[in-house]
C-alpha cells in the first residue's frame, strides 16, 4: 500500500494547475520571492514595513490564483485586488529604499516585476470583461 501512495504522488507531482503555467502567476511568485529575500535581512525597527510589503506581494499571488478559479465579474474582481496589492508591494519597496534597506539593484528588479504584472493583470481583466 505504502508504494502505491507513492506512486500517486510522483504522478500527481509531475501534473500542474493551471495558473501556474500564467506567465503573470511566475512573475509574481518571483516577486514575492524577492520581497522576502530582502525582509529577511532587514535590520530591525521597520517591522510594520517589512509586515506590510509582504502582506502586499502575497496577496498578488493569492488573489491572481484565486481569481483564475472564478468567472465574471468576480474574476474581475480579484484581479483588480492583485493589481492592487502589486501596486502596494512597489510603493513599500519603495519606502524600503528610503530607509536604506534594499540595494538598488533589488528595487530595479523588483520594480521591473511590478510592470509586467501589472500589465499582465491589466491584459487578463481586459480577456474576462
Amino acid at each position: 500500500m505504502s508504494n502505491q501512495i507513492s506512486s500517486e504522488v510522483d504522478v500527481a507531482s509531475s501534473e500542474t494547475l493551471q495558473h501556474e503555467r500564467l506567465t503573470a502567476y511566475q512573475l509574481a511568485v518571483e516577486l514575492d520571492l524577492l520581497v522576502v529575500h530582502v525582509c529577511k535581512r532587514a535590520a530591525r525597527g521597520h517591522g510594520w514595513l517589512l509586515d506590510q510589503v509582504q502582506r502586499a506581494a502575497g496577496s498578488t499571488v493569492l488573489n491572481l490564483v484565486e481569481a483564475n478559479g472564478r468567472t465574471g465579474a468576480d474574476r474581475t474582481q480579484h484581479l483588480k485586488i492583485a493589481r492592487g496589492s502589486a501596486l502596494e508591494a512597489d510603493a513599500a519597496l519603495g519606502l524600503l529604499g528610503h530607509r536604506g534597506l534594499i540595494k538598488a539593484d533589488e528595487r530595479a528588479r523588483a520594480h521591473a516585476l511590478t510592470l509586467r504584472v501589472v500589465k499582465m493583470l491589466a491584459g487578463l481583466m481586459r480577456a474576462s470583461s
